[in-house]
Parts: structure tokens; sequence; C-alpha cells
């Protein structure tokens, strides 16, 4: 049983690189997306601000579900 745990493990580690891997593909969708909007017309300065943090917060958002992937893969990877 322990090398299937090992191999689920290993598999995570995998799939939290493809998680990244896949945001970053799309980061520049999401980049496009908002200067679209930013271009709109009837925007004021401060809604046009909030709608520049979006990509921040996608990237946050992006690097912390693959970082908890990799860090709960590695934590039962090393069973701790």
């Amino acid at each position: 049983m322990e090398i299937t745990s090992t191999i689920q493990n290993i598999i995570a580690m995998v799939l939290s690189v493809v998680v990244l891997v896949v945001f970053l593909v799309l980061l520049p969708t999401i980049i496009s997306s908002v200067v679209t909007a930013q271009g709109s017309v009837g925007i004021d300065a401060g809604t046009s601000a909030l709608i520049g943090q979006i990509p921040l917060v996608a990237t946050v958002g992006g690097i912390a579900i693959a970082g908890g992937i990799a860090f709960v893969a590695g934590k039962n990877l090393t069973g701790r």
C-alpha cells in the first residue's frame, strides 16, 4: 500500500505543476479582457482601478491553488 500512496502523492505534485501551467496559459486572456473592460466608455477612474486589480487577484489565486496542492502532496510524501 505504501507504493500506491507514494504514486498518488507524485501524481498530486505533477497535478500542481499542470494547474500552474494552465493558469499561466490563461493569464494573457485575463489581462486582455481587463484591458478591454478598462477601455469601456462610461467607466470612472475608481472602477477602472478596481478592474485593474483582477489580474493580481487571479495570479494570487492560481499560485495559491497550485501551491496548496503541492504542499499537501509534499507533506504526505514525506510522511510528516
